[in-house]
This record gives C-alpha cells, sequence and structure tokens, in this order.
C-alpha cells in the first residue's frame, strides 16, 4: 500500500511539473519557455546539493520513536533553512550579475522560486522519511491544486506565459505547501537549534563530502544538456528539448516511487545483515521501472505527432527523434535511480561518488564532441555516456558488494 500511495504521490509531481511546462510551452514563446527551463535546471541542480547536506541523511535515519528522531530532524531542519538562505541569496547575486551584463536568461522571479522549491523538497523527505507517504501525497496533491489554479486565474485573465510568471507561480504553490506541511509533521519543534546544540548531530555530515561529489557529478551527468544547449545553441534549443523531455517524464516517476518507499527498507535490510533478501529486493525494485520506462517511452515515441498536436499545438511536432533519445535516457536513469537507494542505504558513498565521476567525466567529454560537430538534439547522447558508464560500474560494485556482505553475516 505503501508503494502505491508513493506512486500516487510521484504522479501527482511529475503532473505538477508536467502542468507548469504544458502552460509555458503552450502558451508562450519558445525563448521565455526556455528561459524558465535554464532556471528549473539550476534549481534542480541546488537541490541536489540540498540532498547531500540534508535529505539523503534524513531519509537515512531509522525508523524509530518520534523521541529518538526529534533532536537529529531539528538538527537537519536548522541545516536545511541556512541553505535555503544561502541559496536564496546567491540566486539574487547571480540576477543582479545577470541584469547587469544583460543577460538573456535574467528571471527575477527565481529569487522566490528558489527557496519554495527547496522547502517543497525537504517537507516531501521529511514526511517520507517517517514512513508517512500519506503525508507526502497530501502535500503534493495541494501543490498541484493551487498551482493549476493560479495557472488557471492568469488564463482567465488572458495573462500570457513569462519566465518570471512561470517562476512565481511555482514558487507560491511549493512554498505555501511546503510550509504548511512542516508546521503539521514539526509541531513545537520547529525552531532551529543554536550551534552548541548542533554539536551532538554533527557526525551526520561526515560522509557529506562524499555524498555531495557523488551527487554533483550525477546532476553533472543529468543536467549538462541544459546548459550546453542554453550556451551553445540558445534558448529556443532548449525548449524543444524540454518539451520533448517532459513527456517522457512521467516514467520516472516509477523509479522515484519505488526509491522513497524502498530505500528505508534497503536500509533496514543490509544494516539487519541480510544480503540475500537485500539483492532480491532491489532486483524487483529495478525490474518495475525498468519496464515501466520502456512501455511508457514506446507509447509516446508511436504516438508523437499527435501527443505534439495535442499538447503543444503542432509546435514541436518535428521534434520526433527526441523522443527515442529522451526513452533510452529515462531507461537508464531508472537504473541508476534504484541503484542509487541500494549505496545510500549501504552507506557506500564513496564508490557512488567515484561511479558518478566516471561518469561525469564520459558526458563532459561526449559534449564537447557534440558541441563541435553535431546539432543541439545529440546533447542527449552525451547524457546517455555518461548513465550508461555509470550504470556499468555500479552494477560491478554492487555484484563484488554481495560475496562480501554474505561472508560478513558467516
Amino acid at each position: 500500500m505503501r508503494f502505491v500511495i508513493s506512486l500516487s504521490e510521484q504522479a501527482m509531481g511529475a503532473l505538477l511539473t508536467f502542468a507548469i511546462n504544458l502552460w509555458m510551452a503552450r502558451h508562450g514563446h519558445p525563448e521565455a519557455y526556455g528561459i524558465y527551463a535554464f532556471w528549473l535546471a539550476v534549481a534542480w541542480v541546488t537541490g541536489t546539493a540540498q540532498s547531500t547536506l540534508v535529505t539523503s541523511h534524513l531519509m537515512s535515519l531509522p525508523h524509530t520513536e518520534a523521541h529518538k528522531r526529534r533532536g537529529p530532524e531539528r538538527f537537519f531542519l536548522t541545516v536545511q533553512l541556512a541553505f535555503i538562505a544561502l541559496a536564496t541569496c546567491l540566486t539574487a547575486i547571480a540576477c543582479g550579475v545577470m541584469a547587469g551584463v544583460g543577460s538573456t536568461f535574467l528571471a527575477m522571479g527565481a529569487v522566490a522560486f528558489m527557496p519554495g522549491f527547496l522547502c517543497f523538497q525537504y517537507a516531501r523527505a521529511l514526511a517520507f522519511s517517517r514512513h508517512q507517504p500519506t503525508v507526502a501525497a497530501l502535500l503534493t496533491g495541494g501543490t498541484l491544486t493551487m498551482a493549476v489554479s493560479l495557472m488557471a486565474l492568469c488564463q482567465l485573465r488572458g495573462y500570457t506565459p513569462t519566465p518570471n510568471g512561470g517562476l512565481l507561480i511555482a514558487g507560491a504553490a511549493y512554498g505555501v505547501g511546503a510550509v504548511v506541511c512542516l508546521l503539521w509533521l514539526m509541531r513545537g519543534d520547529f525552531a532551529p537549534l543554536g550551534w552548541r546544540a548542533m554539536a551532538p548531530y554533527r557526525h551526520y555530515l561526515h560522509s557529506s563530502g562524499w555524498i555531495l561529489m557523488g551527487a554533483a557529478s550525477e546532476e553533472l551527468t543529468n543536467r549538462l544538456f541544459s546548459f550546453v544547449a542554453a550556451g551553445y545553441y540558445g534558448a529556443s534549443a532548449l525548449a524543444v528539448l524540454t518539451a520533448t523531455q517532459v513527456t517522457i517524464r512521467p516514467a520516472w516517476m516509477l523509479g522515484a516511487a519505488w526509491s522513497s518507499v524502498g530505500l528505508p527498507r534497503l536500509a533496514h535490510l543490509w544494516q539487519g545483515g541480510q544480503g540475500a533478501r537485500f539483492m532480491r529486493f532491489l532486483a524487483l525494485g529495478m525490474l518495475l521501472p525498468v519496464v515501466g520506462s520502456l512501455v511508457w517511452s514506446g507509447l509516446v515515441a508511436a504516438g508523437w505527432e499527435t501527443v505534439a498536436r495535442f499538447l503543444y499545438h503542432g509546435k514541436y511536432a518535428g521534434a520526433g527523434s527526441l523522443i527515442v533519445l529522451w526513452g533510452g535516457n529515462v531507461v537508464l536513469g531508472s537504473v541508476l535511480t534504484v541503484a542509487s537507494s541500494a549505496f545510500l542505504a549501504m552507506r557506500a558513498f564513496r564508490p557512488l561518488a567515484w561511479t558518478g565521476i566516471a561518469g561525469a567525466v564520459a558526458t563532459s567529454l561526449t559534449m564537447v564532441c557534440i558541441v563541435a560537430f553535431l546539432p543541439f538534439s545529440y546533447v542527449v547522447v552525451g547524457t546517455m555516456a555518461g548513465q550508461a558508464v555509470q550504470a556499468l560500474l555500479m552494477g560491478l560494485v554492487l555484484y563484488k558488494a554481495r560475496p562480501a556482505q554474505q561472508v560478513a553475516r558467516g
């Protein structure tokens, strides 16, 4: 039942992202949509840094009595608030610099979008870490409802989507829902800890360096295409890439849904020395997202002209070849999402970092060749090259970890 609820939450999350992207792509100018997509990519990269400091540790906390979790949760909330403040300030500075140089990608709405987005990611991670997927589903559902309502109001008033408009709507929806959810979950423990009170919990961050290296390299693999497209091919090229990608995004929710409920279970099995059950559970968790991704991608690719006409008024009908590439990307991404959960459960942060670095290097080298010789659509191939390298190396590490766990039990 928890997986079904988690899958529903992921479906609503995918629908939320899709709805805002659809509104921007269908009713806005391609360049405006490309600018929105750029800042969304920046937010996801920042969210990954947040994950290394906070949410990955939060998700790995044992599911114990509330009084045993209270101290660590307040510690992570304190770190989270400091991180949001820093990220918001840096976003404001970046926008100021862009305004000074006349950058095409300037959008002051990003200053409001960034804290709302980060707060939302923390709130849903806290709910899942407590094994309360229903709360996470209510959070995402409420956020979706608010975002759709705001977009509908804009349409009724004849408002043409702009980058600032999309960012402000998304930021408001994310932020309001997240604050309400956190007030409910934390109750009277919402106040941050002082510096001295944080001392007993700082050991949680000792492994953050390796987690940060791994997460940063994975983000480089997954998001480099956005910045390469924006920098070398322009906002309109990024708009085409994003418009096609979001139609495949629903397939990602299978791996993400399994990871949300599977990571705590994997951590429990590994810490209990149940290596065989750990591997069986991991294999089952990998099968569902991979098969689901193949089916969904195939359906979208087969009916792309109809999909483009229905969603985008035919704007991107000629980009059907990108759907096949994004399909391969999402299959490899599903494998990596589930495998990463296993590494986090094993607390194998260093191997996870090195496999991610290898993937990032492969992606970067491939991108250099693509920029020099090929059109923008091939940046997806650059992403897939890094994913394939990382998946191969992660498989080798997991293969070696299985007998080691069994020997340890003996």
